[in-house]
């Protein structure tokens, strides 16, 4: 079949999954505003495993029934590489936002989590898989530190805030129809994310490129879509704690999710083989988290202003992030080797 054809199919199925997680979380802020759940459960658990459906089942069904690990493996890193990424375009587009709202240090915490979580994937590949140190001939012990690691980062998670009052809605739906529709729309999500997965298989065989470099393209990027766009329209509201905790966030739900995908993988065999585009995408993640922990301690300081000079070292932060997904994308499009 022309590969254009699954392009096309690729191109609906990602704008489809994006309109349903804009729904889905519609629906989730409609519960925040009309129940007396708190704002930080429905946010931060609710929504973040709503909007980390896309990686959930796509990861789910390149282990269960593509039997291909390296395109769960490039979904995943794929989507927290782009994820991160995702703060260079809102500096660029909100600088004025930025000096006018407030940012929070407790995204210092989730930042370091995620970085444990890569370390551990790193040494899960490097000592773990390498080495033969697996259970089951497939499960990779470092899954359960990955499990801990964000057993813990929940616990750790502040837990209280500056209550708001909750704005009030014009919606006539009632709490029980906006949970209904809330599962309707979830299982349309699935569905979705389910079929991404077979049309990204395609894709990688019909233009023969790499199954990671493939998964961190076509996956990592349309299950990241939904994030995207959340975080956008957030910054737009200048609620910018919501939008590096979303980002963040799912980055760390992300990994979970590797760990799952590793448990059920007894027919793909182990997880953790690294390739030379997982590890670019390992460093590249790295790299873009650092800059973005580097951009929030200058937004929070006192020399971040509305002049000249605060403008020139953000955007110069948000160029490097931009520039270091576009330097992965040649570099593994150009079949360049680490390992």
């Amino acid at each position: 079949m022309n590969p254009i054809f699954w392009l096309l199919i690729y191109a609906v199925l990602a704008s489809l999954v994006v309109f349903l997680s804009i729904k889905l979380a519609n629906y989730v802020d409609l519960l925040d505003k009309k129940t007396k759940v708190s704002g930080a459960l429905l946010g931060g658990i609710l929504l973040a495993g709503v909007t980390s459906l896309p990686e959930l089942f796509t990861s789910l069904t390149g282990t269960l029934l593509v039997n291909d690990n390296q395109l769960v493996l490039g979904n995943i890193m794929g989507s927290d590489f782009f994820d991160i990424v995702i703060f260079g375009v809102v500096y660029f587009l909100f600088f004025k936002k930025f000096v006018q709202g407030k940012v929070g240090k407790q995204h210092y915490i989730t930042s370091i989590f995620i970085f444990l979580m890569l370390i551990t994937v790193t040494v899960a590949a490097f000592v773990f898989d390498k080495n033969g140190w697996l259970l089951g001939e497939w499960f990779n012990p470092m899954s359960i530190l990955i499990i801990a690691i964000y057993v813990v980062s929940v616990i750790l998670t502040p837990k209280t805030e500056e209550k708001e009052e909750k704005e009030e809605t014009t919606s006539k739906l009632t709490v029980k129809q906006i949970w209904i529709l809330l599962a309707i729309f979830s299982v349309l999500l699935i569905g979705a994310s389910v079929s991404v997965t077979y049309v990204t298989e395609q894709i990688v065989t019909e233009f023969k490129i790499g199954n990671t470099f493939g998964g961190s393209l076509f996956l990592g990027v349309a299950t990241s879509l939904p994030e995207v766009t959340a975080t956008i329209s957030l910054c737009k509201k200048k609620n910018f704690d919501a939008a590096y905790g979303d980002i963040l966030g799912s980055c760390v739900f992300n990994v979970i999710i590797l760990a799952l995908a590793d448990a059920i993988s007894f027919n793909a065999g182990p997880l953790y083989h690294i390739t030379s585009d997982s590890l670019m995408l390992i460093i590249g993640t790295a790299i873009a988290l650092v800059l973005t922990v580097v951009s929030i301690l200058f937004i929070r300081s006192k020399f971040f202003k509305d002049d000249i000079k605060s403008r020139i070292i953000l955007y110069s932060i948000a160029t490097l992030l931009i520039s270091s997904y576009i330097v992965y994308l040649a570099l593994a499009s150009a079949g360049v080797k680490l390992i």
